[in-house]
């Protein structure tokens, strides 16, 4: 946000709108029309222009204004566009245009008015008229009817408005300026704070440019190189080139939010000076305890929320580094929305680290950060980014079923209520009729037997939308007429289900395909959202992508939305072959040779953990073959423990799986590949002396990878693998990956499977390994 200028200036700048909130906005989090989709924003832009369309030919629409103000070497800079202007008039006169529904209470905004009276402030000062007309106009969607709050204001009286907005604004960034100053000076100095080890000084650089250049980078960088401090130590010292922008570290999962915060402790040890924020999930740092949710319009902590706000985030802004504990202290002193108060406070921060779908998730993203109008300022920092394939796949898919159409038990009436259940049966019966006839239709992909009876078409569900569009709004008339305090559960579930699936239908194109299950449910499924992100990349300045598993390069740069400009590198490895002994047994591991070379990866398992006594992971293609393996591998280890992971483990059982390995344990932990022992756990020296993983990781079959198979066909003649190989060898090499994490570490990997002696499969390998692993 600052920049320096040759007389050291720190300039601000704010639109109007964002400067009339933060001055003046009070109340409740949550006004009266809560509950809306993305649709109402868009229909909220055809408004404008029509409104704008239908004035006389002396009116001006979209005027530009722009406000200087420098006070104690800090400049803001105020800019904005007035919706309409008629200087010719008498008095001239300035309209703000705003779009209704059927849910509009009749009142004007106060936020609205402040933001015309700035307007009007400026045009008036800077043109001299003496009086100004302010016309705040809304304009009904359904109706076509417009309705005017008029005010007639003297420049002086408008003066003195923008005078106190600017008083307030000022009595914020000016302490604001001075940090920021502080800490551009200190990223001048800042040394990193060890000595560059392996490919770290190279990530660095080349993180550094991206940066600099404003383009993204998609780096390998492998376990031991110390890869968070390496790009976090760029990030900041680029903070003086960024102007408004802000550093987004981003994480799959929460291990990766401790070890951006403890770099960022080294970082500050060393002598950097910034402000952190760790944004924690909505639903884990809620301070409510109704087992429905919360409602905001009647939580203690959300009604007048914008009362006491700007005293929270006072306190602080006095903070260097703002995690959980200090969001929900505070929030908890100034009975403020913990999760809001920490989204506010991200706006005067340097480094906001949080999770991929604050940048990327449609529906989840951060839009004062990310949404459509965002300019390109911000860095994103992605760590793991191996998951967001995956992960950007389910972000940009949505499913709807019969189930998510039906009203739960406990719903409380309402004025709205039989007719939302109405919409919401005949919402049910089209999907039931349209999956019924999609049976008989010629699908996109031929019918196997994996697919389990549902079918792929390659079009849109059009005689599905409006239905489901009426139900959506039925539950909206529903949920808005519940008084505040009173149960929204009931309700509420099948208006995020159509939400969710009406975005993506908004969104689809030929990435997409409907799948219908004879179940009773219509999917949109993404294949290929590449595009999407790389719309996204398009409203950050760079990204820097980056995991240890990012093998091959050119998959995660297509997948990922990458351009031809981008960078990308692979870099070595601080690790080297001693560490490990690495052995392959080519046995059969397709389905159909499971049960038979199963009592032979048992002996094989056998010996691997007898010939290096300690702690063992085995890691199987499934829970039911794990179940198998175990029957048969127990009486052939004696008496060593066995620890298993079932198919549903909360919090506490994954951390009892973990214990059982220790320095003075002899366990073995028998686990499945790709679930959550797989990757993102630590088990370093004697914790961990031995991994076996049993088959290629290759996903199941079903009409979801078919899809994907044809279109990579399609797309890049690599079907198979994109489908299948490069996400399987993922899993495994994540899994074996668990073994060997610093530089003090050594151990056995057994690989069993005839197919890692492909060489499609041994170039995936990391060469580090040893090259070519003996076959046994």
């Amino acid at each position: 946000m600052t920049k320096e200028r040759k007389q050291k200036v720190v300039v601000f700048p704010s639109s109007v709108k964002e400067l009339v909130s933060f001055v003046h906005r009070r109340g409740n989090l949550v006004g009266e029309a809560g509950f809306r989709g993305v649709d109402r924003a868009k229909e909220g832009v055809r408004g404008h222009r029509w409104v704008q369309k239908a004035r006389g030919g002396d009116y001006d629409s979209e005027v530009a204004v722009e406000w200087r103000e420098c006070r104690e070497g800090v400049e803001t800079v105020i800019y904005g566009r007035a919706d309409g202007v008629m200087a010719g008039s008498n008095p001239p006169l300035v309209e703000e245009i705003k779009t209704v529904d059927r849910f509009w209470n009749g009142k004007a905004d106060l936020l609205h008015l402040a933001q015309l009276k700035i307007y009007g402030a400026i045009l008036a000062t800077q043109r001299g008229w003496e009086e100004v007309e302010l016309r705040l106009t809304h304009w009904h969607l359904g109706t076509g009817a417009e309705f005017h709050t008029v005010l007639r204001e003297t420049r002086e009286s408008l003066e003195a408005f923008l005078r106190h907005t600017l008083d307030v604004w000022f009595e914020w960034i000016l302490p604001e300026a001075r940090r920021r100053t502080r800490r551009d000076a200190s990223m001048e100095t800042l040394e990193f704070p060890f000595s560059f080890r392996g490919g770290q000084r190279e990530l660095s650089r080349r993180a550094y440019r991206a940066i600099r250049n404003g383009h993204h980078l998609f780096a390998e960088a492998p376990t031991g190189l110390g890869k968070t401090l390496a790009v976090l130590f760029p990030a900041l010292k680029a903070l003086p080139l960024l102007g408004e922008g802000r550093v987004f570290y981003l994480t799959a999962k929460t291990p990766g939010h401790l070890a951006a915060e403890e770099a960022l402790r080294k970082l500050e040890s060393a002598g950097a000076e910034f402000r952190s924020v760790t944004l924690t999930a909505k639903n884990k740092i809620c301070f409510s305890e109704d087992p429905g949710g919360c409602d905001p319009r009647s939580c203690l902590y959300a009604v007048g929320y914008y009362d006491r706000a700007r005293e929270a985030m006072k306190e602080l802004s006095r903070l260097t580094r703002i995690g959980r504990e200090q969001i929900e202290d505070v929030a908890r002193r100034h009975m403020v929305c913990p999760h809001e108060l920490s989204l506010d406070i991200s706006d005067w921060c340097d480094v906001v680290i949080g999770d991929f779908n604050h940048a990327f998730d449609p529906s989840a993203r951060l839009q004062r950060h990310f949404g459509e109008d965002a300019s390109a300022k911000h860095v994103l920092l992605v760590d793991e980014v191996h998951n967001l394939v995956e992960r950007s796949r389910e972000m940009h898919s949505a499913a709807l079923s019969v189930g998510d159409l039906e009203i739960r038990p406990g719903a409380q009436r309402a004025k709205g209520s039989a007719k939302a259940k109405r919409a919401l049966r005949q919402a049910a019966e089209a999907l039931l009729d349209f999956v019924g006839k999609a049976a008989s239709q010629e699908p996109s992909i031929p019918r196997q037997a994996h697919h389990e009876n549902k079918i792929a078409l390659n079009a849109l569900p059009k005689e599905l939308v409006e239905p489901c569009r009426a139900a959506k709004e039925a539950l909206e008339a529903v949920l808005i007429s519940l008084a505040p305090g009173t149960p929204l559960s009931g309700w509420i579930e099948p208006w995020f289900a159509l939400s969710d699936w009406l975005g993506a239908v908004d969104a689809y194109d030929e990435s997409c395909q409907t799948i219908c299950s004879p179940a009773g449910e219509v999917r949109i499924f993404c294949a290929d959202p590449s595009e999407r992100l790389r719309s996204d990349l398009k409203k950050v300045r760079s990204a820097v992508f980056f995991s240890a598993t990012l093998s091959p390069l050119e998959y995660f740069h297509d997948l990922l939305g990458g351009g031809a400009e981008d960078d990308s590198v692979q870099l070595d490895s601080p690790f080297s072959s001693e560490q490990v002994s690495l052995r392959v047994l080519p046995l059969e591991l397709t389905l159909r040779f499971r049960e038979q070379t199963l009592p032979a990866v048992a002996e094989a398992v056998s010996e691997h953990i007898r010939v290096r006594p300690g702690n063992h992971l085995v890691f199987c293609p499934s829970h039911s073959y794990l179940a198998a393996l175990r029957e048969i591998l127990e009486p052939l280890i004696g008496g060593i423990p066995i620890a298993i992971q079932t198919s549903a483990m909360d919090e506490k059982a994954r951390s009892d799986f973990l214990a059982h390995f220790t320095r003075a344990t002899n366990t073995t932990g028998l686990a499945v590949l790709g679930g959550v022992f797989s990757e993102g756990i630590d088990l370093p020296g004697d914790r961990l002396v031995g991994v076996c993983v049993i088959g290629t990781g290759l996903p199941s079959l079903s009409l979801e990878r078919d899809i994907l198979r044809r279109h990579f066909d399609s797309t890049h003649g690599r079907g198979f693998d994109y489908a299948y190989l490069f996400p399987g060898m993922q899993r495994v090499l994540q899994a074996a990956g668990r073994l060997i994490r610093s530089t003090s570490d050594t151990g056995s990997i057994l690989l069993i499977d005839r197919r890692f002696t492909e060489q499609r499969h041994r170039t995936l390998l990391p060469a580090w390994w040893s090259g070519r692993p003996p076959v046994t």
